[in-house]
């Protein structure tokens, strides 16, 4: 019997490389021209862009690197490479809304009761610690007692989810408006001596998730060049992956949770374990459930920020439903995440599909150009034309998907040879 790993792991049976890779950056970049008005309210900007000014174009990198660079990058990642090793982690969430507590609990004399506030960095390690002990935890049950991920990060996540209250009795904890000077001091002498402009908390955040990112990325290169043409590489066992991969998620949340304390001042005590349907969201659109084989990894992590981007922006702008039956989580988010596993499964299924092959790769497309279109109906102010565009890329995701699907269970063709 395959074991959870095992069973998430990706598969190579999904089409050449080349033709899933292409499937999942077309529907990236498809997916970012159809949502440009939802990023930007002046939709003359866009429309004139091509003729447009300096000033213009660095409003579009800042909207962009606002996007692509929030805190939620870094639990995203950690999750995106548990689940490349065959771990769902739960605790992303919580892990990281708890680093933020500690953080913002330390900073604050009057809440911890040990007398002068910490420095900065102290509270910062020691939110950071937070995530290097669940992760280690997290590590040890999954991969040396072989225990399930879901069951085991399951169970951390309510665990932290029932102690948050110990840290914020009251609810949020806002720090003071003079909290982070001395921390933001320091980094605006170093802008200063290098000659950049003025430095914000929100500058700085965006900073530090993009140095994060960037070392992490740089040991997946380093990784990567060890162990080309491998996969999974034969000389790294799979538990040992599993471990750091696990450990890596916990420092990861720990680090956007904090991070994200830095930016908006405040740590919010989290309202479920499991938080947020955009960063499962994020990690199917980036490919980490469909794309196998040497250096895919690296891949979906390099397309992560545009899909983290994507669906941020699919859950405030392209759909709105009650949550009613779900409390808390947005069901459009939920939409975005059937529709993009049941393109992929289509996708992986025109693979394995020896008649008909064509016909299967089309149906697979087609699914993903209605994902598009779905998205698509930001560039209309009507909320008949909206209707229509959601109704139109319904109805090309479902004839793609559930065509390429259908015809694995036709009977094969017999050659007229």
């Amino acid at each position: 019997m395959k074991s959870l790993e095992d069973i998430l792991r990706p598969s190579d049976q999904a089409p050449s490389g080349n033709l899933r890779d292409a499937l999942v950056w077309a529907m990236l970049a498809g997916l970012i021209l159809a949502m440009l008005p939802a990023w930007w309210v002046d939709k003359n900007l866009l429309l004139n862009l091509w003729g447009g000014s300096a000033n213009e174009l660095s409003d579009v990198v800042e909207v962009f690197s606002r996007r692509m660079l929030s805190f939620l990058l870094l639990p995203t990642l950690g999750f995106m490479l548990a689940l490349r090793c065959g771990a769902v982690d739960l605790s992303v969430w919580v892990v990281g809304a708890l680093a933020a507590l500690v953080t913002a609990w330390m900073l604050i004399p009057d809440l911890n009761a040990t007398g002068p506030a910490p420095s900065i960095v102290l509270a910062i390690l020691a939110g950071l610690g937070v995530g290097l002990a669940c992760g280690l935890f997290t590590g040890i049950l999954v991969s040396i007692l072989r225990l399930p991920s879901l069951i085991v990060s399951g169970l951390m996540a309510f665990g932290l989810f029932s102690a948050r209250r110990w840290f914020a009795p009251n609810g949020t904890i806002v720090l003071e408006n003079d909290a982070l000077d001395g921390f933001l001091k320091g980094f605006q002498n170093i802008a200063n001596h290098m000659g950049f402009p003025e430095v914000t908390l929100q500058s700085t955040a965006i900073l530090f998730v993009f140095v994060i990112y960037a070392f992490t990325m740089l040991v997946l290169v380093i990784i990567n060049n060890a162990t080309v043409d491998q996969y999974p590489p034969k000389h790294i066992p799979k538990r040992l992956g599993l471990f750091v991969s696990l450990v890596a998620s916990g420092l990861l949340s720990a680090a956007g949770g904090v991070i994200g304390l830095i930016e908006y001042g405040q740590a919010p005590v989290p309202c479920r374990p499991v938080g947020d349907l955009v960063i499962p969201a994020a990690a199917l659109l980036a490919g980490g459930l469909y794309l196998a084989g040497p250096k895919r990894t690296l891949l979906v992590c390099l397309l992560l920020p545009a899909s983290l981007a994507v669906a941020s922006a699919w859950r405030q702008d392209v759909l709105s439903l009650r949550s009613d039956y779900l409390p808390g989580f947005p069901l459009q988010v939920g939409v975005l995440i059937v529709m993009v596993a049941m393109s992929r499964y289509a996708m992986t299924g025109a693979s394995k599909t020896s008649n008909r092959r064509d016909l299967a790769l089309v149906m697979a497309w087609l699914s993903s150009l209605g994902i598009v279109v779905f998205a698509a109906c930001v560039w209309f102010d009507s909320p008949t034309i909206r209707t229509i565009a959601h109704l139109l890329g319904a109805g090309f995701w479902l004839v793609g998907a559930v065509g390429a699907i259908s015809l694995r269970f036709l009977p094969k063709r017999r050659s007229a040879w």
